[in-house]
């Protein structure tokens, strides 16, 4: 029979880790067993059996590296416990905590009050909401935030990632990590400007486009129209006035009136793509109703119109950008949808509008959507975000297309919300 193998298992207190580690060298292994806070306690144990090993579950080179190890990270490693009367300790810290707070860390683990009274006024709510989320449902604790040092004030960002290691009626540990940020929400912050500032370009030429396209339109309509429909009238004076029996002159002055005609309709087509009158005159429902019939003569594709309201009033700029986005939806259906039926529904949304076009043609995938150049879509979505409005778009080969449009009927900051555009979409 084989003979049971009977091994020792050593852990030395802290106090004489040192001594009895050089007692037990060079029979040194890693495991776990005994506390031994002594050499007396130990020469008894090691005279109890005749032990085929002796091994050390603790050694000091080991802890000596760990806690260099933590030491040298650029962040504070960390053990928060949270009592069961609500108070939070820091059982460990690590030395990396006098650079991120300029405390020590045997001060944070004596008065832990020092760190938690550092939390940005601001931020404090969100830390221990975070905190009791992580504790109700057993999940890491990630919060980020703002901390404010004495004595200058100076403000850092920073982010804490903990897991739970043990729960119990009695307190519940997270083991940890808190980094400085501070540099990354700068950065943060430069691309959100820079967006924003963007955004605020495009806004502004989209303004200065609009403004150009009414001043073009606006010209045509009163100085074009008004040449072409003179001539049209001294062509009428002059026919009245051909030789009767002279049967080429008045198909000639027929030719001339029908290309006055044509001049004419040009002209007004013009007009109606550059600015739509009756947008202005009589509002965004009719001029959606009006397009779409437009659009029908043109494709032949048929449109239904169901509509919340016969009238909705809304500022001139939103009214236009919301005209604009319909005419590229429809023009995105002309060109490559190959539909066959188009459904517009308009209506009123809480404090919002939404307007959906949904079409039975072929569809597209997400890789069409996201092809470089693809920039009607992408118009869209700037279109209705320098208006706080939203577009989803919902698309499959062979599934046709969906597009939904929300937009706040004014500036007020209650209709800035998203429960317009939860209701839509």
């Amino acid at each position: 029979m084989q003979k049971k193998c009977r091994i020792l298992l050593v852990e030395p207190c802290t106090e004489h880790t040192r001594e009895i580690i050089q007692q037990l060298a060079p029979d040194l292994s890693v495991l776990v067993h005994r506390n031994i806070s002594s050499k007396a306690e130990l020469t008894q144990a090691l005279q109890e059996e005749d032990w085929d090993a002796v091994v050390c579950g603790d050694s000091l080179s080991a802890t000596d590296t760990l806690h260099s190890f933590f030491a040298n990270l650029p962040g504070m490693a960390c053990q928060i416990n949270l009592g069961r009367d609500g108070s939070l300790n820091f059982p460990y810290v690590s030395e990396g905590c006098f650079a991120l707070f300029g405390i020590a860390p045997q001060v944070i683990e004596q008065q832990p009050q020092q760190l938690l009274d550092l939390l940005h006024p601001a931020d404090r709510d969100m830390f221990h909401a975070s905190l009791k989320k992580s504790l109700a449902k057993l999940t890491p604790w990630n919060w980020e935030g703002r901390i404010v040092l004495p004595p200058n004030g100076e403000i850092k960002w920073v982010n804490l990632r903990a897991t739970i290691r043990e729960n119990n009626a009695h307190s519940t540990i997270w083991e940890g990590f808190m980094v400085n940020i501070t540099q990354n929400k700068a950065l943060e912050q430069t691309i959100k400007l820079s967006r924003q500032r963007l955004r605020q370009l495009s806004s502004h030429e989209e303004s200065i486009k609009e403004e150009e396209r009414m001043r073009i339109a606006r010209e045509i309509h009163d100085e074009i129209g008004v040449l072409l429909t003179a001539l049209k009238m001294d062509l009428a004076w002059l026919q009245q006035r051909l030789p009767q029996d002279n049967e080429a002159l008045h198909e000639k002055a027929q030719s001339m009136s029908d290309l006055l005609d044509t001049a004419g309709t040009s002209a007004n087509n013009l007009v109606h793509s550059l600015r739509p009158g009756f947008l202005d005159c009589f509002g965004i429902i009719a001029a959606i109703e009006i397009e779409a019939h437009e659009f029908t003569k043109r494709t032949g594709i048929p449109c239904k119109i169901t509509k919340s309201d016969d009238s909705i009033e809304l500022p001139n700029e939103q009214s236009i950008t919301l005209f604009r986005v319909f005419q590229e939806t429809l023009n995105n259906i002309m060109k490559h949808a190959m539909a066959k039926h188009v459904h517009i529904d308009i209506r009123k949304v809480g404090c919002g509008i939404g307007l959906t076009v949904e079409d039975d043609g072929k569809g597209f995938d997400e890789a069409a959507r996201n092809k470089p150049r693809s920039f009607g879509l992408r118009g869209m979505q700037e279109r209705l975000r320098n208006l706080s409005g939203d577009v989803c778009i919902t698309s499959a080969p062979d599934q046709g297309t969906k597009i939904e449009v929300c937009m706040p009927i004014d500036e007020a900051p209650s209709c800035r919300t998203n429960e317009s555009q939860q209701a839509l979409f």
